[in-house]
């Protein structure tokens, strides 16, 4: 009894429990069988059978959200998506505003409505009135339910509703299934061409039902469902309340409001109850999460013990080898792979056979050979081997990086160009100020004007290289190689504080290897500096937090404060995602063991904050100076076009000055414009992207579960080989360091959030951040798993698990290697013709000639000359307009990169129509490349305006 009523004396406010509210709040099992749970089932059931024996009746507007419960929507034109409907669109002409497109055949689908007589209506609309002037009559519209027709009907040029009595001896089951036969389709629009084939817009679909029978039993299905779902949401609320009663009475009232659905609006209340049931497990895990999670943690603390585990990992990873060594030979084209093929299965087993016996020959035959092994582990995690030999392999890669900055005659393009210019502008005393228009969100007096668009502090890294060496494209890559170096040393100490010097040097040289950190430093990208700040502001917090009930480490905390400050300069709103999953993080460690709050950790969080701000106010002031608000960019505006429409949409006419009618800003609204099927589209593919990053790829998973694991055509950060290694050492994490992974949860998850349904995440870029991490949890993963095969037989197999991790990091270093030097050895071709126009435009064209171009910031750059960016439009007086407002003089043709082929299309028309009078004034010689095996030939063009 004293141990039940110890945790009651901690806070005087909380009534005493009962026994069954201790059992509610300590044992899951005791809640599963609880004599509520029979109860509430029982109340279930009661609570289907009497919403059964009210009429069915469901409303359903189609184009709102939801209305995907009861069909399929796509807009491709596949026989797959032949029943589907067409996306949502705006219709100012429909009372709710928006509607659907149907396809020459369209289903539709409303679950557990229950027997009895229907009335089905439709609310439909024909086709426009421009079709109908064609000599086109409307289509015939036949219905169907259960394959058997029931009426059709002729759409008219307006709204209108038709109805359809559906006879219950129509349908055999509790669903309904109606299909919709169009007699035609047509394929164009008032607003111009169209190739999709169209039926019929449908805006709503209502189901009216008669008065039942005397008794109408329930659907067995949706019975089962509620009853599963009151069950769930028992559980949940009495574990997270902690008392069983008022969990069971919150749980009747869940119930009871399901009941109400399902007599009110039945089709909807059953499309529902299965998102509702996951609903109450997701609360449920999230209520049990520390005992499921200490369990967790025991499953891996007693799977991690025992002789048999050693043995049982040794084997795999001999498997595993014999795969690996095969994957080479497949990859080399060995001769011995086509006898290991045409022998197969046989030669697999005899491969085993004779690896295994190779590998006992090598122990029992050189007893020397398992002690070097160890000696040669034990000198990489030496206290001096691991970072001088650290230091010797990243002074060469580095030095190595720094000879291609020197040979490579640019720093990138569009934002990589950005920073060098703004760091070139610095220098001569001009401030944060560019020479070039690059979006028309806003008409600018002239091409000059303040930087907007990017972050400030990656040029001020570069500006002192600048006037150290002059503004070229090597003194601004320098900063970069120095964050570089920077990381490289985080990474190993954080590595060695954790676990040991010997997994900070793999984890460091995991990241100093990868193409991503490689090429992150090749450019001049804000990016790099980004993942060092923000790496080192996390693992410093985490080093600062230390035990629960010691006081924080001022030197971490302050070093954790700095390093976010810097990283919420170095990019604002990725690193303000961050900040904030870190501060919530910080605030749950206040939490002292015997009151709410230690406030001298609060007071330490405060003064965190406080810090990070400080740092980031200057970025704040001159917004508010400048723009009017402490926030701004243009990637607030980009982000309502980005990922819903075209790409290079963003580069369109929004301003409604000079007669442009661009339609205005966009914002928040426009996602109505593109429909609730198109932003759910975007996210679902933000969140494939994330997932290909993280997750290894598995073929042959079944159907259901092909979705969670990584595409086998994307790369992942780490490879496959390290995204397995990832998995395993957070496993292994769980149970000896999970504060860390919680805090790289509380880091992350915001970030996340905001990347999937604000921003995109199908840029490697914004992930790289992520990688340190997740090198780390691998070399953890080696580590461990080296140790526990070197521990069998006293040693003699450390041989094998130490060319286990050999083979590991070759596999997962390995294509980062073969990327880089494919993009060292094929890009400088693509920039050839380009950097030769730009070579002429300095050399021939006035210091303040104003050149249209689709790169503006690299042709700034390069040139010294004033830029405007092509429009994104097709219409040549819309060109043409702006180019005179800010005085464009030249017109630039690149090879690197052209606007999308219609406005390219447009443009090459008014180059060669002497209406316009374009002069071509440079046109370069036939570059021959061979990218990725194949041949390309360019030629890239200066055109002059006409005098206006």
């Amino acid at each position: 009894m004293a141990e039940d009523a110890a945790p009651l004396t901690r806070h005087k406010l909380l009534p005493p429990l009962s026994a069954s509210d201790r059992r509610a709040r300590r044992s899951p099992i005791a809640q599963i069988l609880d004599r509520r749970s029979l109860l509430i089932l029982a109340l279930a059931f009661l609570a289907a059978l009497i919403a059964y024996q009210a009429p069915a009746t469901t409303a359903v507007d189609v184009g709102q959200p939801g209305d995907r419960l009861f069909f399929t929507a796509s807009e491709g034109l596949g026989s797959v998506d032949a029943t589907s409907f067409y996306g949502d669109e705006l219709s100012p002409d429909a009372r709710s505003g928006r509607s659907r497109w149907t396809r020459a055949v369209a289903d539709l689908s409303f679950p557990g409505v229950g027997s009895g007589d229907l009335l089905l209506t439709l609310r439909a609309r024909g086709w426009p009135d421009s079709i109908l002037r064609r000599d086109l009559a409307q289509p015939t519209v036949q219905v169907f339910v259960g394959g058997q027709p029931i009426g059709s009907f002729t759409p008219a040029d307006d709204w209108a509703n038709y109805r359809f009595p559906v006879h219950a001896a129509l349908r055999t089951t509790a669903d309904l299934d109606v299909r919709l036969l169009s007699s035609a389709t047509f394929t164009a629009t008032l607003a111009g061409p169209d190739p999709r084939p169209k039926g019929v817009r449908l805006e709503s679909v209502t189901l009216q039902a008669g008065t039942p029978g005397p008794i109408v039993l329930p659907p067995l299905r949706q019975t089962l469902q509620l009853m599963l779902a009151g069950w769930c949401w028992l559980l949940a609320l009495a574990a997270f309340t902690g008392r069983a009663t008022p969990g069971f009475v919150l749980a009747t009232l869940v119930t009871a409001m399901l009941a109400i659905g399902l007599a009110l609006a039945r089709a909807w209340a059953t499309a529902l109850l299965p998102w509702l049931t996951l609903t109450s497990v997701l609360l449920l895990l999230l209520a049990w999460r520390a005992p499921l999670l200490n369990g967790a943690a025991r499953l891996v603390r007693r799977f991690g013990r025992g002789h048999a585990l050693d043995i049982a990992l040794l084997t795999a990873g001999l498997i595993w080898l014999i795969l690996a060594i095969a994957q080479l030979a497949l990859a080399a084209r060995l001769p011995v792979l086509a006898v290991f093929q045409h022998t197969f299965p046989d030669s697999l087993l005899f491969g085993m056979l004779a690896v295994g016996l190779l590998a006992l020959l090598l122990l029992r035959g050189n007893a020397g050979l398992p002690r070097v092994s160890s000696t040669l582990v034990a000198w990489l995690g030496g206290r001096r081997t691991a970072p001088l030999l650290l230091a010797a392999i990243a002074s060469v890669w580095i030095a190595y990086l720094a000879y291609l900055a020197i040979v490579t005659p640019y720093v990138g393009h569009a934002d990589y160009a950005d920073n060098a210019v703004v760091a070139r502008n610095l220098v001569a005393g001009r401030g944060w100020a560019v020479d070039y228009v690059t979006q028309f969100y806003r008409l600018y007096d002239g091409v000059t004007r303040p930087q907007e668009t990017w972050p400030l502090l990656q040029p001020v890294w570069i500006a002192p290289w600048f006037v150290l060496f002059g503004a070229t494209d090597a003194a601004a890559k320098i900063p970069n190689l120095i964050f570089m170096a920077l990381l490289t040393g985080a990474v190993y100490l954080a590595g060695a504080r954790i676990r040991s010097r010997s997994v900070g040097l793999v984890a460091a040289l995991l990241v100093l290897s990868s193409r991503y950190i490689v090429l992150l430093g090749y450019y001049v990208t804000s990016d790099l500096g980004f993942v060092l700040f923000s790496f080192g502001a996390i693992a410093l917090a985490y080093a600062a937090a230390g035990d629960r009930t010691a006081p924080w480490r001022r030197g971490p905390l302050l070093g954790s404060a700095l390093c976010t400050g810097l990283m919420l300069l170095q990019k604002p709103g990725s690193g303000a995602m961050i900040a904030l999953g870190m501060g919530l993080w910080l605030l749950a460690q206040t939490r002292g063991d015997a009151r709410w709050v230690d406030w001298r950790r609060f007071r330490q969080l405060a003064t965190w904050a406080t810090l990070a701000l400080i740092i980031l106010s200057p970025y704040l002031i001159r917004n508010q100076q400048l723009f009017g608000t402490p926030v701004y960019s243009t990637e607030s505006t980009d982000a309502w076009v980005l990922e819903y429409t075209d790409w290079d949409r963003i580069y369109a006419i929004y301003v409604d000055e000079l007669g442009l009618n661009g339609g205005g800003k966009p914002d928040r609204s426009w996602l109505l414009r593109w429909g609730y099927d198109r932003t759910l589209a975007k996210v679902q593919q933000q969140v494939a992207a994330l997932r290909d990053y993280l997750i290894p790829a598995w073929p042959g998973l079944p159907a259901g579960l092909a979705a969670l694991a990584g595409r086998a055509d994307k790369a992942r950060l780490l490879a496959d080989t390290g995204a397995w290694l990832t998995l395993v050492g957070a496993l292994g994490a769980l149970a000896s360091r999970r504060r860390l992974l919680t805090l790289l949860g509380a880091a992350f998850v915001p970030y996340a959030l905001f990347l999937v349904f604000y921003w995109h995440t199908n840029e490697e870029r914004y992930w790289v951040a992520l990688l340190p991490w997740l090198a780390l949890l691998a070399a953890l993963a080696l580590g461990q798993g080296y140790r526990r095969i070197a521990r069998i037989g006293d040693g003699r197999w450390s041989p094998v698990g130490l060319a286990l991790c050999g083979v590991a990091l070759a596999l997962i270093i390995a294509p980062s290697w073969r990327a880089v030097d494919t993009k060292i050895r094929e890009e400088p071709q693509l920039y050839t013709p380009d950097l030769a126009l730009y070579n002429w435009l300095k050399r021939e064209t006035p210091p303040d000639a104003v050149v249209m171009t689709r790169a503006p910031w690299q042709l700034n750059w390069h040139t010294e000359r004033p830029a405007l960016m092509i429009p994104y439009t097709t219409d040549p007086q819309q060109l043409l307009t702006l180019a005179r407002h800010y005085n464009a003089q030249y017109l630039a043709l690149e090879s690197l990169k052209r606007p999308d082929r219609p406005i390219q299309q447009m443009v090459d028309r008014m180059v060669r129509d002497p209406q316009y009078g374009f002069t071509l004034v440079y046109e370069s010689a036939a570059y021959t490349q061979i990218i990725g095996g194949r041949e390309r030939t360019t030629v890239v063009h200066v055109y002059s305006f006409p005098e206006p």
